[in-house]
């Protein structure tokens, strides 16, 4: 673009150079002409040649009304850059026009104009381009040359110009759509970074929330548990000496308390080794999730997974799954129930999850309470894709666990 603007810039030097090798004597026409040439030169330097080669910020207001020409969602603050650009058409054209009248060979100078025209919308530059053709033939032949005018000679020259004419309108539009479909693939790229980045934010955060989860479950299990070993083994060791069957049954208590903390750090340490969804189908994970839990569980549990599941966005799958294993984790902990249930249907503008039991049921407001962080996390993953997620009981007794999230599928 730089080439040819350059080019067009040495192509009135040489019109001028030209004009003054034919001219016998230099009067004030060849003077205006040199005057024409110079205005018509300084405007397609300050508004296209200098402000493409320069990154000075000086030049940052060409470059906007340069990039605000066709833009259809320019506000009233950007409307007189509008302005700008018509006086500089407006300039431009009396210039070549001026230039023609002296010196016909300085016609081609139209071709700049009808060019740059062509990049504002058609119902623009057709009705422009016009005018200015039809001030072109007045300037050149006169109102009296026209009025002499037949049908052939008008058909002769405007078949010559307005093929031309609307060549250089295609490939003005054809320009105008290439620059718009270039914006708006630096948006869509400069989006999908935006994306990118969020998507890596909220992985880091899923991440930080389960770590908190865990060191929270640590804390109010293993933790508590800890602390009443102590206070037990100092029972028992005052308890040996005066009453040794009392101190037995004392060690029993922590050989038991013993065991089931170590069955909760086992079940923390499966917890925090568990990695995400993945590259699994969400019915296969879901299946393999519902066989494992059935094993550890004195329970029966059965797994009902809609046909449509492998359609589900894979956020929105990752989530899914998660419900499902904290659901079972709670049922396994808490409920003590011997049939578990796990419902995955898939709707038509909603897809919804929901773990069932029989078991002995959630207490109002459990997820405030110490060793539920892990329904809180839920409720915030669901939540923040759009959905609803609920804990209530169910038919009877038991708990139901629903996460309802919006799909299109």
């Amino acid at each position: 673009m730089v080439f040819f603007q350059v080019v067009l810039l040495w192509a009135f030097v040489i019109t001028l150079y030209i004009h003054f090798q034919r001219a016998r004597a230099v009067g004030r026409a060849d003077a205006a002409l040199v005057g024409l040439v110079l205005l018509q030169v300084l405007l397609y330097l300050c508004f296209f040649l200098i402000p493409a080669l320069t990154r000075w910020p000086a030049w940052q207001w060409f470059r906007e009304l340069l990039g605000n020409v066709t833009d259809p969602r320019r506000d009233a603050i950007r409307r007189p850059h509008r302005v700008w650009w018509w006086l500089y058409w407006v300039a431009s054209v009396a210039a070549v026009l001026g230039e023609c009248r002296i010196e016909p060979a300085f016609g081609w100078g139209l071709i700049i104009c009808f060019s740059q025209i062509c990049i504002l919308p058609m119902r623009r530059a057709a009705p422009a381009s016009a005018v200015i053709l039809l001030i072109y033939l007045f300037n050149r032949y006169g109102w009296d040359g026209l009025a002499r005018w037949d049908v052939g000679s008008w058909f002769s020259e405007l078949f010559s110009t307005v093929p031309f004419v609307v060549l250089l309108l295609f490939f003005g539009r054809i320009a105008a759509t290439s620059g718009e479909r270039g914006r708006l693939i630096l948006e869509l790229e400069a989006a999908k970074g935006e994306l990118e980045l969020a998507r890596q934010r909220e992985g880091e955060l899923a991440t930080l929330r389960e770590r908190e989860r865990l060191a929270r479950e640590l804390h109010d299990s293993l933790g508590h548990s800890l602390v009443t070993l102590t206070v037990q083994l100092e029972a028992a060791q005052r308890l040996q000496a005066a009453d040794p069957a009392r101190a037995a049954v004392v060690l029993t208590e922590m050989q038991k308390l013993t065991r089931s903390s170590m069955e909760d750090l086992r079940r923390s340490l499966a917890n925090l080794r568990a990695a995400g969804l993945g590259e699994r189908a969400l019915a296969e994970a879901l299946r393999a999730l519902c066989a494992e839990a059935g094993g550890r569980l004195a329970a029966t549990v059965d797994c009902q997974v809609d046909e449509r599941a492998g359609t589900l966005p894979p956020a929105v799958a990752e989530v899914l799954w998660r419900v499902a294993q904290e659901g079972l984790t709670n049922s396994e902990k808490h409920a003590q129930a011997r049939h578990v249930q796990v419902r995955l249907n898939v709707q038509a503008k909603a897809v919804v999850l929901q773990v069932s039991d029989n078991g002995i049921g959630v207490a109002p407001g459990a997820e405030e309470k110490a060793g539920h962080y892990g329904l809180r996390g839920l409720r915030e993953r669901v939540e923040g894709l759009g959905g609803t997620f609920t804990v209530g009981a169910g038919v009877g007794n038991g708990a139901v666990i629903e996460a309802r999230i919006p799909v299109m599928i």
